[in-house]
């Protein structure tokens, strides 16, 4: 009797795991949509250094306004566009690398609440300086209608200082996802595969 109340009452504090997993999967969905963007900029930077390269070994015209300066600082920027949207992604994915020396060696619940501290005291409040702190140097920039350093470089430098949010909230959302699926994996409600993707494995 006492264990069917206990159920009953933490049925009425608990969110159910399908509207954990609704969230978590939307803001999965959102990091995997900004990701693929990101993806472009890695084709971008391809396309860039070899048009580069071409135009300043083997004397192929450039196209009329472009300049190697600009070519340089273009492939800069793709290289920061896809740093930035691939960061949250590659948390969801367990792709960045862990470093457990002690943590492996816990238990699996032990190891959500490691998890669980490590988000939030670690990497959402980081995210959160980093969007606090960066919203006044994109705007400065935009204000400004900064330009490249250099008096043939690109403009709009705006854009490529607005990766930095982009960031920072997608390092954000990927922490709230991750910590979400550890609440839900403290109620055993993640199997073994869901469980590989929150408190994940050695890299080999």
């Amino acid at each position: 009797t006492l264990g069917r109340l206990h159920k009953r009452s933490a049925h009425y504090f608990v969110p159910e795991s399908f509207m954990l997993k609704t969230i978590t999967r939307t803001i999965d969905r959102l990091l995997w949509l900004v990701a693929h963007f990101g993806a472009l900029a890695m084709t971008a930077l391809v396309l860039i250094t070899v048009y580069d390269v071409l135009t300043r070994y083997f004397g192929i015209p450039k196209f009329a306004g472009l300049n190697s300066t600009m070519l340089q600082e273009s492939e800069f920027w793709a290289h920061t566009v896809l740093f930035a949207t691939f960061l949250g992604f590659a948390l969801v994915k367990q792709a960045h690398v862990r470093i457990d020396l002690v943590r492996d060696t816990l238990p699996t619940r032990v190891k959500y609440f490691v998890e669980m501290a490590g988000l939030l005291f670690l990497l959402m409040p980081f995210s959160v300086f980093g969007i606090i702190y960066s919203l006044p140097y994109v705007a400065r920039s935009f204000a400004t209608n900064e330009i490249s350093s250099s008096t043939v470089g690109l403009s709009n430098v705006w854009l490529l200082k607005g990766m930095l949010l982009v960031m920072f909230c997608s390092l954000f959302f990927a922490g709230l996802s991750q910590l979400l699926k550890c609440i839900d994996g403290l109620l055993g409600n993640l199997n073994e595969a869901e469980e590989q993707t929150v408190i994940g494995g050695g890299h080999e």
